[in-house]
Order: structure tokens, then sequence, then C-alpha cells
């Protein structure tokens, strides 16, 4: 290859060279950016599963025969046999001094130590013929379940009352009540008013009273005697249970069973200053629960048992029992029976059943 010599030449060759071989290299492509991975899409939001709501609850009838021997059928079916007697004491006149008798006898229920368990009895199953109540215990029951339910009725006594539907339902216990106690007053009245008019009659203003002896025993008995009512009455009484909203046959069961109490309907409903949260309010919707829950077989027999003593009612009525005792000993004319079961057969036993469920 020739070679310039000359050092214009010699640069001008390295130049051209240069360039010669510049234009003889080869372009190589820019290297490709690296490749981004796709975002994946965000995971679908999922709505937690909630759970499915316990399947409707019901509560099977337990037989009628089975139901009559329960401890609450049998108390409110000696309320039963009181209260007939009361109303038919205001219905009727004293003809005799052998119908006075009987009438004193019949009324030595009032000094038992069933009558605060009649009365609770009563209570608790007007308790549980409202459909209000009824659905609330049930609600909670199929929420909670029925043990758990069960339980707490055991073991707090204001559980029931804070239940949907219980105001409602002691407002009905209430009125029953309060018309039953204003109904035992009435006969109280009836009955004085007799006392004063007899010894003013012939036949009645001379006559000398009867064994005082016989008498006080069969007061004193009665504060240990328990009452069981007739078989037909706790059986019409068992019949009517618990009465649903959904209860197509509610009107007629509720009717027979205030038919039973003399009665063709419930008491009218009034107001009262009570908010239906004493002691009495609260066991009888306690046993209403229990009753609504079919908690009130042969099993819990002790427990409802116990739970129906009422000491305060009790004693109260000890106390009206030892002045119809002192009323009677000192009588010397048969009239004064008369007097002593006005004053303190009916109308302290009025105040005591007043006290009792404010």
């Amino acid at each position: 290859m020739y070679e310039p010599k000359h050092p214009i030449a010699l640069r001008a060759f390295a130049l051209a060279t240069a360039l010669t071989l510049a234009a003889c290299k080869t372009t190589e492509p820019p290297a490709p950016a690296p490749a981004l991975e796709p975002t994946p899409p965000p995971a679908p939001i999922v709505a937690p599963t909630k759970p499915a709501p316990p399947p409707p609850l019901f509560i099977p009838a337990r037989p009628t025969a089975e139901r009559i021997d329960e401890p609450l059928v049998r108390a409110a079916g000696n309320y039963a046999v009181l209260m007939n007697q009361v109303n038919l004491i205001a219905a009727e006149s004293i003809r005799s001094s052998k119908h006075l008798n009987q009438t004193m006898d019949g009324l030595t229920q009032v000094y038992s130590p069933s009558l605060g368990p009649a009365l609770l009895g009563y209570g608790a199953l007007i308790g549980a013929q409202q459909p209000e109540f009824v659905e609330g215990v049930i609600e909670t029951a199929r929420s909670q379940g029925i043990d758990s339910v069960v339980y707490q009725l055991y073991v707090d006594p204001d559980y029931a009352a804070n239940l949907s539907g219980a105001p409602y339902a002691a407002a009905q216990i209430q009125n029953a009540w309060a018309s039953d106690i204003a109904a035992v007053s009435r006969a109280s009245e009836h009955i004085k008013s007799q006392s004063y008019s007899l010894q003013k009659q012939k036949q009645w203003k001379k006559m000398r009273v009867d064994s005082r002896s016989d008498r006080l025993e069969v007061l004193s008995r009665s504060q240990s005697t328990r009452f069981n009512p007739p078989h037909a009455t706790a059986e019409k009484i068992a019949i009517t249970g618990t009465i649903r909203a959904s209860d197509v046959g509610g009107d007629q069961k509720r009717q027979q069973f205030w038919q039973v109490y003399g009665r063709n309907s419930p008491p009218r409903t009034q107001t009262f200053r009570s908010q239906y949260k004493g002691a009495m309010h609260r066991k009888a919707l306690t046993l209403s629960a229990l009753e609504i829950l079919g908690a009130t077989s042969s099993e819990s027999t002790q427990w409802i048992e116990n739970y129906m003593t009422s000491p305060a009612l009790t004693q109260c009525v000890n106390t009206a029992r030892l002045n119809t005792e002192q009323c009677i000993a000192a009588g010397h004319f048969k009239y004064e029976d008369a007097f002593c079961i006005a004053e303190h057969q009916l109308k302290e036993i009025s105040n005591c059943l007043s006290a009792s469920t404010l």
C-alpha cells in the first residue's frame, strides 16, 4: 500500500482512512428496553358471608293430660275456684246459718299457702296468651337457643321483664289482678251490708253462735292446707296453653279460659300508676316465659313451686287469719260471723293482694 511521506499528505491520508473505516463500521441496533411485567388486577372484594338465620322455632304443645298436673295449671285452677266463690258471694244473700257456714268454709282457701301460687299461676297463664310477648320470647329463644333463655330465666329475675312484649303482657296481668281484687272488695261490702240488716231480722237478731271451737279449728287448719282444683277446671285451663299471633283459634281459646273464671272476656284495660316491675309482676312474667317455651313440665315442678312462694303475702294473710279467729271467738250472735267474713276474710285479704301486686 502506498504511504505518503509529506506531513500534510500523511494527515490527509490518515483522515481518509479513518473516514473509510467509520463508513464501513456496522451500526448495532440499540438494546431493547426491559420488558415490564403486567400489573395484576386488584383482587375482588368479597363480602363476608353472613351465617344463615336460625330456622323458625316451633314449640310443640304438650298433651292436656300431662299439663293438668303441672304447677301453673294447678295453681291457676285454685284461683278459679276462689274467684268463683267470691263472685257467688257478691251475687247472693245469706239464707241461713248453714249457708253462712258454707260461705266461711269456702273462703278458708284465702288463708292457705296456695294463695300466692294461685295468684302467680293465674297471672303467668294470662301472660302466655299475649301474642306480643309470646313472639318476643320465641324470637329470643330462636336466636339465642332455648336452653340459654331458660337458664337466664332461672338466674335473672329481671330477664323476662326486658323481653319484647313484656310491658304489654304485664299490663294485662295487672288488669286481671286489679279487677279480681276489686271483686273481693265488692263481696266484702255486700256481706258487711247484710250483717247489719240481719241483726234487725227477727229470726237472726237473737240467733246465738254455733260451736266456736269447731269454727276456729277450721280456720287454723287452713293455714297449712294445700288445695287442688277439680279435674274439669284444671282440664279447661290446660287446654288453652300458649296463644301465638298465628293461632287462628286464639280468640276462642281465650274466651274458654276466661269462662273458667266466671267471665266472657278479659277484664277491661285500665291505666295504672305501677310500671309492672314489682316482684310479683317479674315472677309472673318469668313463669309466662317458661310456659311459652314448654319448660314447665314435671322436670321443672320443684323449681317452679319454690319460685311461686310469696313470703310477704303469706305473712299478710296470716295476720288476716288471726284477726278472723279473734273476731269469731268474740262473737255472741250468728250474724256477727257475717261481719267477720266481710272485715277479715275478704277486706283484709283484698288489702293483702293489693299490696303484693304493686
